[in-house]
């Protein structure tokens, strides 16, 4: 489903621009106030489709300021601005008034690349975007692969540049990607086809005998496509086959991990997501800390591999990952669904493993609680109902990868651990500190 930023001030039009977009496009509309809120939000999500932004906002040169940070950062994304704005009508679609909101729709599906008669029924576009780094794992496609480009402010073309079945290598796609291309576009009549090939292929290259880093690209790569399309549609019988795959190939690379230093340092140098780094160092420590615990048994390392993997699945972007406690929550700059959906993401995250085909009542359960709520819902550095232990430790080494990873945060390990004591003051908690301490110094 393709993503839309609508910033209309006056309510009833957009919720009526709104209601019509989703209708007759198919796009998911995010609402947005002015350029700062969208700006913060362009940062955690490039991937936007489409910016449909009046033209000033109470004395603000909304559009002018969103259309400079689009050009400042080499994002292209297109705009419809609503109202005449004179600094960049050459270089947007400009709506001036009076204007219907079938004009709008009729211009936002062309942008879209939704089918030609702005209200035919078929609201599906005509081509599917699929990240371009999801072709770095595979040489050579099932279908025609294309790329966008752009024709005028209201249009864009579709040009070739896979053949079905033409072999390709990972430098070709760098090559693209080097250049500024992010989405490749597939027919739509292929998605599903597509989708079973690339985790197909994934799931072979993950079964194969890969070096660490290789192992690290790979299941960084196969942890994205999962968690989009969990968040998307859910669990399918494709997805399942590529997250065993994925978490088997993650506890074979934690138990092929180097030193905590090297690890880092790999880490730091690859392009990986953050979701991906943050959990498979979570990982790396739990695993260790629970290798000291006299109850420890091969099957915890399972456990928790699949708890790490699972924690944040249902958070859309990196900025709720980062949460670290109630108050940093209360006090950040997300907006009220976002916050929501970080209270409740433990919970979430719960019921999503209800499709799982590898799910238990166990995993469910530490899964629940690894904010140090009972029910999932809230974060809890100090619970005072009982919390399963391997969700003790996951709360201790998720708090220590979050500190780690914020580039404004301790720099020192012996600091993160102070913190770490201060945040966590239950016994219960300490001694697991006190294992991880070991790890790190």
């Amino acid at each position: 489903m393709s993503q839309t930023i609508l910033i209309e001030p006056k309510k009833e039009l957009c919720d009526l621009y709104k209601i019509n977009l989703t209708s007759y496009t198919g796009t998911d509309v995010i609402e947005r106030n002015n350029s700062k809120e969208t700006i913060e939000l362009l940062k955690i999500l490039p991937e936007i489709d489409l910016i449909i932004c009046r033209s000033e906002i109470a004395g603000e040169k909304t559009a002018n300021e969103v259309y400079q940070y689009l050009a400042d950062s080499n994002l292209d994304v297109p705009m419809i601005i609503l109202g005449e704005t004179l600094r960049i009508q050459d270089k947007v679609l400009s709506l001036n008034d009076p204007f219907t909101w079938e004009d709008l729709v009729a211009n936002a599906r062309n942008l879209l690349g939704v089918s030609d008669n702005p209200l035919k029924a078929d609201k599906k576009p005509e081509y599917f975007p699929v990240a371009a780094q999801f072709f770095l794992d595979i040489d050579h496609t099932p279908c025609d692969v294309y790329i966008r480009i752009k024709k005028s402010n209201s249009e864009f073309k579709y040009v070739k540049r896979l053949h079905e079945q033409d072999s390709f290598t990972r430098e070709d796609i760098k090559r693209y990607i080097s250049q500024g291309l992010k989405s490749f576009y597939i027919p739509r009549d292929y998605q599903q086809y597509f989708v079973t090939f690339v985790t197909n292929s994934m799931v072979k290259k993950l079964e194969e005998d890969l070096d660490f880093e290789e192992r690290l690209a790979a299941n960084s790569n196969a942890y994205t496509i999962i968690r989009e399309h969990i968040q998307k549609i859910g669990f399918s019988h494709e997805i399942n086959e590529l997250a065993e795959a994925n978490i088997n190939s993650m506890i074979s690379s934690i138990q092929e991990t180097p030193q905590l230093a090297k690890l880092l340092k790999v880490i730091v140098n690859s392009k990986i997501s953050y979701a991906y780094q943050k959990a498979h160092i979570i990982c790396v420590l739990g695993n260790f800390i629970l290798s000291k615990q006299s109850w420890f048994e091969d099957r915890h390392l399972q456990m928790f591999t699949h708890l790490s993997f699972f924690a944040d699945i249902t958070l859309k972007n990196n900025k709720q990952m980062k949460i670290n406690s109630i108050s940093e929550l209360d006090h950040s700059d997300l907006t009220p669904k976002e916050k929501l959906e970080v209270f409740n993401h433990p919970l979430e995250a719960s019921e999503v493993l209800k499709n799982y085909s590898k799910n238990s009542e166990y995993l469910e359960l530490i899964v629940k609680q690894h904010q140090g709520t009972p029910d999932g819902m809230g974060l809890d550095s100090n619970p005072e109902a009982e919390i399963h232990p391997l969700a003790r430790v996951f709360m201790v080494a998720d708090a220590f990868v979050k500190l780690m990873l914020d580039p404004s945060g301790p720099l020192k390990k012996k600091e993160i651990l102070n913190a770490l004591y201060s945040q966590f003051s239950q016994n219960s908690f300490q001694k697991v500190i006190k294992v991880l301490e070991q790890k790190i110094e």
